[in-house]
């Protein structure tokens, strides 16, 4: 199935981010939608997001109907003033919890707080896959 990976900014008042899914078993795609109110996260910080959620995705697939829950994972943001130029985010994703270090300004820690608790509730319905690498030879 094919999966997309969605980051928005809605304005109006406030509310916690949420996550949404968008499944089309007969298209065979799926779409997971991480909504943030507009003054929780910037545009920066929302591409940013997409991109490390997107390969995320990669790591971690749905639990089959017939498999048991998983364990339910921690997993936490920590804002960070002094990160490298260039960087935006840092994940450090294992099995047992995900850590993602963030460039301060990104993200609020409000909404830092209330995605992962939001990811982290998810989590017993996944399960990690180990990491593919990919090798394309090329004439020299």
């Amino acid at each position: 199935m094919d999966l997309t990976i969605e980051v928005e900014r809605h304005k109006g008042a406030w509310f916690a981010p949420y996550m949404k899914d968008h499944i089309c078993e007969a298209e065979g795609r799926a779409t997971v939608v991480f909504h943030f109110h507009w003054d929780d996260i910037t545009p920066e910080g929302a591409a940013a997001f997409c991109d490390v959620f997107t390969q995320q995705a990669l790591r971690w697939k749905p639990r089959t109907p017939e498999a048991p829950r998983g364990p339910r994972i921690p997993i936490w943001m920590e804002l960070e003033p002094d990160m490298e130029p260039g960087c935006a985010i840092v994940v450090d994703d294992r099995p047992e919890y995900i850590r993602y270090v963030v460039r301060a300004g990104l993200i609020k820690q409000r909404a830092a707080d209330a995605i992962t608790r939001s990811q982290s509730e998810r989590s017993p319905d996944w399960v990690r896959v180990p990491a593919r690498y990919v090798s394309h030879l090329r004439a020299v």
